[in-house]
């Protein structure tokens, strides 16, 4: 069921930056529906480990995209065409696009260390995405999640988009949960027992330091800033356990129900409103507030999904849910700025017998990430809200959970 509710060295960015990620494969094929055919034939390489290396990423991000199939065809919708090179210290990549029969075209160069092949692969399909389709990209953005191995507490992870270049960013060897993002920043929020009771940490990537947010008595959770830098979190400072938001020292209680749990709050993308779960007539829903007015609304209705948790607001005034329907946990999205009486929540992970839980949006809006349990066993999953089949992340031996998605 989805989780509602001197220190240990901070261990980031591990030695090797390729850690782990031998043991991660993409899986999944895409359907042809409203997609252009891309062909990489016109790109020339000298064939370098480096050089293949960054055209396969490349070929496996345009695919990942979910707008084009990559053709051998040189009368393909979308042409590539220029060349990589390799030596000891750098990969060199320059590469015209042209698409619209070739009446339009940008080019795209860049010399990258040889450690940085994969960011420059990523950066080009960005650019492809977005000028060619005029969609947002995911190539270039970053999964956090929770994970745990052979045995071991969990601590928390990154890798890329496509699953590669695994790390471990935490060393606590204590239970941690609920990492997000802090928007526009290579930070993070998380909880973690680190002392032996619970508290949230943020995480500072690019200067390797580590500061207490809150560590209230009893429930500190779910702590997620929103891009004008306030801090949504769940607390049982007063007794129960509500919804607070907190900007600098000045913390503010903006639920105050009796009897009544609240849970997984996340900001829209403009920062005045919340989505969060409440368990008011003992059935988690969904809750909308702005937090000017501290006015919770009910978001879903649904008689057939009935119970809801961990919300995450899209890009596109999407909120995508796990919702537990006929014994199963699915995925869902629903439209925020629809009548929540007469919507109706869109399923999208598939009836395959799994539960899915914990899901996070992608930067394009269109692909959530989630976790998905068979037999027990956690793995992270990306669906397509527009159809494609699921891409599992595969062969990584433990537990893995709870991601998010950076925008």
């Amino acid at each position: 069921m989805p989780r509602f509710f001197s220190l240990f060295v901070l261990s980031l960015f591990l030695t090797s930056a390729n850690l782990f990620s031998a043991d991660i494969r993409i899986s999944g094929e895409g359907k042809t529906d409203g997609k252009q055919t891309i062909s990489l034939a016109g790109i020339r390489s000298d064939r370098s480990p480096l050089s293949q290396e960054f055209l396969d990423v490349l070929k496996n991000d345009l695919v990942r995209s979910g707008w084009f199939i990559p053709v051998s065809a040189e009368n393909a919708s979308v042409v590539l065409t220029g060349s990589v090179d390799s030596s000891s210290l750098n990969v060199s990549a320059s590469v015209e696009t042209r698409w619209l029969a070739n009446m339009r075209r940008f080019t795209w160069s860049k010399a990258s260390s040889t450690s940085q092949v994969r960011d420059a692969a990523h950066a080009l399909c960005d650019q492809i995405v977005q000028r060619v389709v005029g969609k947002p990209s995911m190539a270039s953005s970053k999964i956090l999640f929770v994970g745990k191995r052979n045995g071991a507490e969990t601590e928390i992870y990154v890798c890329d988009a496509d699953g590669a270049r695994m790390q471990q960013l935490t060393n606590d060897r204590k239970l941690c949960m609920s990492p997000n993002w802090i928007p526009g920043k290579n930070a993070f929020l998380y909880t973690s027992w680190l002392t032996g009771s619970a508290a949230v940490y943020r995480v500072d990537l690019d200067t390797k330091e580590r500061e207490v947010i809150s560590s209230q008595p009893g429930v500190n959770h779910g702590a997620v800033e929103s891009s004008k830098g306030y801090t949504a979190l769940i607390l049982s400072r007063s007794g129960g356990v509500d919804l607070y938001v907190q900007y600098g020292k000045k913390l503010n209680r903006v639920t105050h129900s009796r009897d009544v749990n609240e849970s997984s709050p996340a900001w829209s993308p403009d920062g005045d409103n919340l989505v969060y779960v409440s368990d008011e007539g003992r059935i988690p829903r969904l809750y909308k507030m702005n937090v000017s007015d501290k006015q919770g609304r009910r978001l879903t209705y649904s008689s057939v999904v009935r119970e809801c948790f961990a919300p995450e607001w899209g890009p596109f005034d999407q909120i995508t849910f796990c919702g537990r329907a006929g014994g199963r946990y699915g995925i869902y999205i629903i439209d925020a700025k629809a009548d929540p009486r007469v919507s109706t929540p869109k399923l999208v992970s598939p009836p395959d017998g799994a539960d899915y839980e914990d899901p996070s949006w992608a930067p394009d809006g269109r692909h959530i990430v989630c976790t998905r349990t068979v037999n027990y066993r956690r793995s992270l999953v990306i669906l397509d809200i527009l159809g494609d089949p699921p891409i599992t992340l595969h062969n990584l031996p433990g537990e893995w959970y709870l991601p998010n998605w950076g925008r």
